[in-house]
């Protein structure tokens, strides 16, 4: 399994944006064909920092899913989102 951690350093005034996009991928990706976990929490110390916590069944899987659509409007807006960039994290999980 793939563990993918992204962490998120968003805008005070994209803040509302970011999570309406991040809430219509979540909700399609769970749909996903090997995606066993995908959440998105917040920092209890930095407001506006975002842990997008993804586990994978595969590589394979990844790969599908970084072709979704809302995955890629998510890509194509993270710049405008950011305050810093976003940091990405990807690790095997073992059984």
């Amino acid at each position: 399994m793939k563990v993918i951690n992204a962490s998120f350093f968003i805008k005070e005034d994209k803040r509302e944006t970011f999570l309406a996009d991040t809430k219509a991928l979540i909700a399609e990706t769970r749909k996903e064909e090997g995606c066993i976990e995908y959440h998105l929490y917040e920092s209890v110390e930095e407001r506006n920092t975002f842990i997008m916590m993804e586990i994978w069944a595969d590589q394979a899987a990844i790969e599908i899913h970084n072709q979704s659509p809302l995955l890629q409007k998510l890509f194509g807006n993270v710049a405008d989102f950011s305050a810093k960039p976003p940091v990405l994290r990807v690790s095997e999980l073992g059984e």
